[in-house]
């Protein structure tokens, strides 16, 4: 293999995960797990590097569509995407993290990698839990072995992600019990809560998921991040968990996953340019 050959193999190399992600593809094709988005991003960005990275290397306030579909076409990729189209997206996501790195951080970092994954399954579990009930430990243990794909296709070592529910949980109150929110991060928040040239199918989620995010995020960071549930906001999320276990259950399968298939659409399109011209657009 050539000097160039290897490098391109690397471009686009992702380990194995640890389980086949079947349960997490009933919870892509659910548009209601869209709402966690936020609290996971939010969390991510309590990570000071990744937060750095976001900062210094990316228009966040001005792209948030953009970040918003182009982490939709890796989640829905590594999800539920064939080979060919996994080896198309992961080839541009990993050219990118290859040019985001400083002193003191890069993004092809996997301890990155491994906390993000670990804010994309808390995020599922917070979904999950609100609205359609408790997990019992056995699901919870499935979908933390499936989890790991965010990781891994990321490139992540699969033995990096924590083999039972007692190993994760520790990795996660010890991240959440030390993770320093920094200015940068308080910023990016801003931009993700009030973000600027949301198109309107969009805008009008934006005060039902502020609702949630808030009660959602754990205390220490909502401390951090200076974001404080009112009075009138724990009514309003009482009233939006009861309204919704009510009624999004009898909504047709269709509307419920009408965004995924948007995403679904736009994933195909975007290998379709990869594949012509190395790259997705739209970014």
């Amino acid at each position: 293999m050539t000097e160039k050959e290897s490098l391109k193999a690397k471009d686009i190399s992702i380990y194995p995960t640890i389980a086949e992600p079947k349960a997490l593809r009933d919870v892509v094709e659910n548009d209601i797990y869209l709402l966690g988005g936020q609290v996971a991003i939010l969390c991510q960005f309590a990570h000071p590097a990744l937060a750095k990275g976001s900062y210094k290397h990316s228009s966040f306030a001005e792209r948030i569509p953009q970040r918003l579909r182009n982490t939709a076409r890796f989640l829905n990729v590594a999800v539920c995407g064939t080979e060919e189209e996994k080896k198309a997206i992961f080839s541009v996501i990993h050219r990118y993290h290859s040019r985001v790195k400083g002193d003191d951080y890069t993004a092809d970092d996997p301890e990155l990698h491994k906390w993000t994954a670990a804010t994309l399954f808390v995020s599922i579990i917070f979904v999950r839990e609100t609205f359609f009930g408790r997990m019992d430990r056995a699901e919870m243990e499935n979908l933390l072995r499936e989890s790991a794909v965010f990781g891994t296709s990321l490139r992540m070592p699969p033995e990096m992600w924590p083999k039972t529910l007692e190993e994760f949980w520790e990795y996660w109150d010890y991240n959440i019990a030390t993770l320093e929110v920094t200015d940068m991060a308080r910023s990016l928040a801003k931009d993700l809560l009030y973000p600027r040239n949301l198109p309107m199918g969009m805008a009008w989620t934006l005060p039902l998921a502020r609702i949630l995010t808030v009660n959602w995020l754990p205390e220490r960071l909502r401390r951090e991040y200076n974001l404080y549930p009112t009075l009138a906001s724990q009514a309003a999320y009482l009233a939006i968990v009861a309204w919704t276990r009510t009624v999004y259950p009898v909504l047709p399968v269709a509307l419920r996953g009408r965004r995924h298939q948007i995403y679904m659409e736009d994933l195909k399109k975007a290998v379709e340019r990869i594949n012509q011209t190395g790259h997705w657009g739209g970014v």
